[in-house]
C-alpha cells in the first residue's frame, strides 16, 4: 500500500515511511456491532440479511422470527437463529484533550496525544473506517467529522497542528455534548491525562450510556508519575493559576505516590465496571512503542 504525501503536511506530526507501513498493518476492531453507513473492510457478526451465512445460535425471546431457520426446527424441534456476515465500517471517533494541563512534560502530553490521534486516524482511514477527530478543554471544541479516505489525512494533520492546549478541563461537558451530538453510537477513543477524575467520570458515563464503545488512553508525564522535586517550592496550577507553597521531602513524595495510585485505581475500577478499555502510558515511552505495542495489548487494536 502506498504512503500518501499527506503524511508530511504538518511538520510537528511527521511520521517516517517505515512507521507508516507498520501502521498500515494494524486494524481497529470494535467488539460491539454498529450500524455502519458505508461498507468498509471490517467483518462483523449481526443478525439478519448479509453477504454470507456464518453461524447459528439459539433463539431468544424478542428475536426476529424472519431469521429463524425453519429447516432446523422441522428436524430438531428447536428454534435457531441465522447469523450472517456483514461488512460495515466502524465509526472511529477520536477525542483529544487540548486543555492547559496537557502542555506539561518533555515531550509534552499534548504533543504525544496529537501524534497518537494522527496515527490512529491513519490506521482507521487505511481500513476504510469513518474517522472523526475532535478536541476538548472546557467543553467540546472544534472537530473534523466523517472523514473516510486516506487523502483526508491532510485535513486531519493540519487540524491537529493548528490547535493549541489551553483553558481548563471539563470532560463532563465535552462528553455530554459529544454524546448528544453524535447521530449513531460508535467507537470513541478519548486521549487525556485524567487528572481530575471527579470531572471526567460523568463525561465518560455519558459516552457509555449513549451506546458507544469507549477506549480511554491516559497519558501522564513522567514528571507527574515520579516528580523530581525536593525542598521548598512554589507550585502553580496550569489551568486555574492557583499557587501552593510546599516543602518536598521523602515523606511528601511517598504520600503523593500513594494518592496517585489510589487515583489510578479508581479510574481502573470505573473502566472495569463500565466495560471501558483503559490504557495508560507515560510520555517517557517512545511514541512508536505506545502505538505499535501498548495499544495492541488492548481489545480494539490488532
Amino acid at each position: 500500500m502506498s504512503v500518501p504525501e499527506a503524511t508530511v503536511a504538518a511538520e510537528a506530526l511527521v511520521f517516517d515511511t517505515e512507521f507508516l507501513r507498520k501502521l498500515e498493518r494494524i486494524e481497529i476492531v470494535a467488539r460491539k456491532i454498529f450500524r455502519g453507513q458505508l461498507r468498509g473492510e471490517h467483518t462483523t457478526m449481526r443478525r439478519g440479511r448479509g453477504l454470507e451465512l456464518a453461524d447459528f445460535r439459539s433463539y431468544q425471546p424478542g428475536d426476529d422470527l424472519r431469521y429463524v431457520d425453519w429447516n432446523i426446527f422441522s428436524r430438531l424441534d428447536r428454534l435457531f437463529l441465522k447469523l450472517y456476515v456483514s461488512e460495515e465500517d466502524v465509526t472511529l471517533n477520536l477525542l483529544v484533550d487540548a486543555s492547559a494541563s496537557m502542555r506539561f512534560g518533555t515531550p509534552s502530553k499534548f504533543d504525544q496525544a496529537r501524534r497518537m490521534a494522527a496515527a490512529i486516524a491513519y490506521v482507521g482511514l487505511c481500513n476504510l473506517d469513518r474517522v472523526s477527530v475532535s478536541v476538548f478543554a472546557d467543553g467540546l471544541g472544534l472537530g473534523m467529522p466523517g472523514l473516510r479516505t486516506k487523502h483526508a489525512m491532510t485535513k486531519i494533520l493540519r487540524f491537529l497542528e493548528s490547535i493549541e492546549a489551553r483553558d481548563a478541563t471539563n470532560l463532563t461537558a465535552a462528553g455530554r455534548a459529544f454524546a448528544a451530538r453524535a447521530r449513531h453510537p460508535g467507537l470513541v477513543m478519548v486521549i487525556t491525562d485524567l487528572l481530575d477524575w471527579d470531572d471526567a467520570r460523568p463525561g465518560l458515563e455519558a459516552l457509555v450510556h449513549r451506546g458507544n464503545e469507549v477506549v480511554v488512553v491516559q497519558l501522564l508525564a513522567e514528571e507527574e508519575i515520579a516528580p523530581p522535586l525536593d525542598g521548598p517550592l512554589r507550585l502553580r496550577d496550569s489551568e486555574t493559576g492557583e499557587e501552593l507553597r510546599v516543602t518536598v521531602d521523602a515523606e511528601l513524595r511517598h504520600l503523593y505516590r500513594r494518592r496517585l495510585d489510589a487515583h489510578l485505581a479508581r479510574i481502573e475500577a470505573f473502566c472495569r465496571e463500565h466495560a471501558v478499555e483503559y490504557l495508560r502510558a507515560s510520555t517517557a515511552i517512545p511514541f512508536e512503542d505506545v502505538v505499535l505495542r501498548y495499544l495492541r495489548r488492548g481489545m480494539h487494536v490488532r
